[in-house]
């Protein structure tokens, strides 16, 4: 993880410095507040029993929030909150003479996480990256329907529910691009890796699970409308 992690680091930091040495003027003014709100996109590693005898279905809808405080014209500090879930039907074995099965899978994942913000204003466009940690909760429905076959029956319960969740470290870093006019902008888009490092994690009587993969490595990508408020620095 730490190597991934410096390779990020220097990107974000080698963009950020060819950024301010194009931009020797800035043409938006800087406000001491930020705030953001839209749509993410994205990929989740599989948290889930080893003995689940399929692969999850990775591609997750949901939502980004960010609030950011800038101490100068390209230094802030930012509070970001993502959430994605998604519904897939993973597994189905139609029932012929023996009985049916079929997989299916409600999964959530939750991150927040604070940190520095490094952004540089070009023209109407503002081009940051930023370096967060935080904390990550991830919950699965796990659903096991039986389908009964010629003279066969299924047992019960029917469908078979398991519920797991389970909560722990996160890091994210990326950056985007926003395109503002006055108070109001758009975050055209932004690219974010985030590792998860689980730390412990619950059936849904509470049992601890140890066989819980424990770490993850996921992309989001995010668009949306961003206010910028307060005095101009």
């Amino acid at each position: 993880m730490s190597k991934i992690i410096r390779k990020f680091g220097v990107a974000a930091a080698l963009l950020f410095g060819m950024t301010v040495c194009v931009a020797s003027q800035a043409g938006a003014q800087t406000t001491r507040y930020s705030v953001f709100g839209g749509y993410s996109y994205g990929t989740s590693g599989a948290f889930l029993p080893e003995e689940a005898p399929f692969t999850l279905d990775t591609a997750l809808n949901g939502y980004g929030a960010a609030f950011a405080v800038n101490l100068s014209n390209h230094i802030g500090l930012e509070a970001n909150f993502t959430g994605h879930n998604g519904t897939s039907t993973i597994l189905s074995e139609p029932a012929t003479y023996y009985t049916g099965t079929q997989y299916g899978e409600d999964q959530g994942v939750y991150t927040y996480a604070f940190g520095p913000r490094l952004f540089q204003n070009v023209g109407n466009f503002s081009l940051f990256t930023h370096f967060l940690v935080g904390g990550m909760h991830v919950g699965n429905t796990l659903r096991d329907t039986c389908t009964p076959g010629t003279g066969e029956t299924c047992g019960t319960p029917n469908p078979e529910i398991i519920k797991i969740s389970g909560s722990g470290f996160a890091f994210k870093t990326g950056g985007g691009a926003d395109w503002n006019h006055g108070r109001w902008g758009i975050r055209i888009l932004e690219v974010d890796y985030v590792h998860g490092q689980m730390l412990n994690a619950f059936s849904g009587d509470g049992t601890p699970v140890s066989s819980l993969t424990m770490s993850t490595n996921n992309f989001e990508l995010t668009t949306g409308i961003t206010f910028n408020f307060g005095r101009s620095l």
